[in-house]
């Protein structure tokens, strides 16, 4: 099911997985405002940078992403005299292993602490939580800053960006390593519903779920440490325009993962 008109959807299984994937989205998301050009734009990354920082702040979070890189580099580091592995390419990415954890460690106190340091950042962060709140009468310090030139906004969006590059860099890597960990298989939900029986005792993290978009259906996932179920809801324009979005009754052929670390 390669094909262009196939839909990939990753559905997290587990709370940190689901963190992990949301800082992915908005670090993507808050560079690409960051790079353009207009005060608008500058306006998001700015947001972005706050979303990040509120979706960092569980006070775990750098201390789970250091243990999985940490227990990454060890299974990694025992391939080394394996002669079926390209001795070069794995020394090269446990190099760039070992820069993402030293950068981690580096970092210190509270993510996204150099934002709460300022006042007027802070104000626009708490503004920013109420709809509409960020509105030019009600900060007058980011309409100003909004005046500003192109070239002084982005230099000040990459230095609050900076600060947050080890942790970007952290989650970047965990997500490649946890999407490579499992190939897509081909499956067969039968009216619409599929499960499968969970052997390791390493549950899994994230499921990646691939779909003929021809198919005008999307997956709904849950899982326990026993199974994990896939249904498939109907998004066919007959549903939508009900407003329906029900199981669909028809067999959906569809490629998963089941990736864990």
């Amino acid at each position: 099911m390669n094909t262009p008109d196939a839909l990939t959807f990753e559905c997290p299984l587990t709370e940190r997985a689901r963190t992990w994937l949301r800082l992915e989205e908005l670090f993507g998301r808050t560079r690409v405002f960051a790079a353009r050009k207009d005060s608008i734009d500058h306006r998001s990354a700015l947001l972005g940078l706050f979303h990040i920082v509120d979706t960092a702040g569980r006070n775990d979070l750098k201390t789970d992403l250091l243990q999985e890189l940490d227990r990454q580099r060890n299974v990694w580091g025992t391939q080394l005299d394996n002669p079926d592995v390209a001795r070069e390419a794995l020394t090269e990415f446990l190099s760039d292993m070992d820069a993402v954890i030293h950068d981690l460690h580096g970092q210190i106190g509270k993510i996204g602490q150099h934002l709460r340091d300022t006042d007027w950042l802070q104000a626009v962060r708490q503004r920013a939580a109420s709809p509409g709140g960020a509105c030019a009468f009600e900060l007058p310090m980011l309409h100003s800053w909004l005046q500003h030139s192109e070239s002084e906004r982005r230099q000040q969006l990459k230095e609050w960006l900076d600060p947050l590059a080890p942790l970007e860099e952290a989650v970047v890597l965990v997500l490649r390593l946890l999407r490579e960990s499992s190939q897509m298989a081909d499956e067969m939900a039968h009216h619409g519903n599929f499960q499968r029986a969970l052997a390791s005792t390493r549950p899994p993290l994230l499921a990646r779920i691939a779909v003929e978009a021809g198919h005008a259906v999307v997956p709904e996932v849950s899982a326990n440490k026993y199974t994990v179920n896939v249904r498939f809801l109907d998004q066919s324009p007959q549903f939508q325009g009900m407003g329906r979005a029900g199981v669909t009754t028809r067999n959906i052929p569809f490629r998963l993962a089941l990736c864990g670390l």
